[in-house]
């Protein structure tokens, strides 16, 4: 059977219409959330953490039935948690069990794969299971998704702003909850939007891809300002690659003073309270290519490009960019 989407189940949610047992899946845990909460007011529900329910657990709730309810309805957490802690024989009893419920009884499993692999126990959810996907939302959707909250509230936003604030939050509805509660906080009786009130409060959420421009920027690299035109054309906004350029700087000359003062490189991971082992790897090659002054220069310069975008209102983009190619263009 066809997979359903979590949108439209959240929207139309009946659970007569689904089997009894529901595998959701998919990488928008908000979305995942919202679902749980709608069950919440339509049943009465046995919720489940992964990381610290037992097949035993499971297994006495389905074994017994219900005092107050026609049947049990539970929810299972974070699955993946759940059964990697399991022994070999109860991840074997646990398939026989998802096999055995049958309405009235019905049990949720929240996975965080994306996709669902071939092998067990996925294998059984694919056959018996409704499965549902948790994906992410389109860019136009998730900026329709955040216009509709901000109005809610009785404020207003043009589109550019809105593309703006949607580009910081990099089309996580999760995150954006968050920034977007501070931001109507902050906003208190002003009605409208500007991006000067999105500069003051929200902070912009980094991916894990930009530190791949990290190692090409410090290393002095051309291809850096590639990588750069990437980022931000894609929902990194560029007060968040600034963020955390400024942030690596520093750390880069905490290191660099320490060793210069005789401290080993022991010491300095142990001071700076870093312990992988490819981060201070990243840190000691990168600190290799500046010296002190060239640090101390690139935070001023920093400060400088910050200053002009947000009191000069000089375009973020262009400035950071060729803030970028001033270092790697000689």
């Amino acid at each position: 059977m066809a997979e359903k989407s979590i949108i439209q189940l959240i929207k139309n949610f009946d659970i007569q219409t689904l089997k009894p047992v529901v595998f959701v899946y998919g990488n928008e845990e908000f979305l995942k959330k919202q679902l749980v909460d709608k069950l919440k007011e339509k049943e009465d529900i046995h919720l489940f953490w992964g990381d610290e329910t037992s097949y035993n657990q499971i297994k006495e709730l389905f074994s017994n039935p219900s005092l107050f309810s026609e049947g049990n309805t539970a929810v299972l957490l974070d699955f993946e948690s759940f059964y990697q802690r399991q022994t070999k024989e109860d991840q074997k009893e646990f398939i026989k069990l998802i096999e055995s419920v049958h309405i009235p009884d019905r049990f949720f499993i929240i996975s965080k794969k994306e996709k669902i692999p071939v092998k067990e126990p996925y294998k059984t959810f694919k056959n018996i299971a409704d499965k549902v996907v948790s994906q992410r939302l389109t860019p136009k959707a998730f900026m329709v998704s955040i216009k509709k909250k901000i109005e809610k509230s009785g404020k207003e936003i043009d589109d550019d702003t809105l593309k703006y604030l949607s580009s910081m939050l990099s089309n996580d509805l999760w995150y954006a909850k968050q920034e977007i509660e501070k931001l109507l906080t902050y906003l208190n009786d002003k009605r409208k939007v500007t991006k000067e009130d999105i500069d003051r409060v929200v902070t912009p959420k980094i991916s894990e891809n930009v530190f791949v421009f990290l190692d090409k920027f410090f290393a002095g690299e051309a291809e850096a300002v590639r990588l750069l035109k990437e980022l931000t054309e894609t929902t990194h906004h560029p007060f968040e690659i600034q963020s955390l350029l400024l942030n690596q700087i520093n750390r880069l000359l905490l290191f660099r003073t320490l060793i210069e003062k005789g401290k080993s490189v022991d010491f300095a991971f142990e001071k700076m309270h870093i312990k992988h082992p490819a981060v201070k790897g990243s840190i000691q090659k990168q600190a290799s290519r500046l010296s002190k002054d060239e640090l101390i220069q690139l935070i001023k310069e920093l400060y400088v490009l910050e200053k002009k975008q947000k009191v000069q209102y000089e375009d973020i983009y262009k400035s950071l960019e060729q803030f970028v190619i001033k270092r790697v263009i000689k």
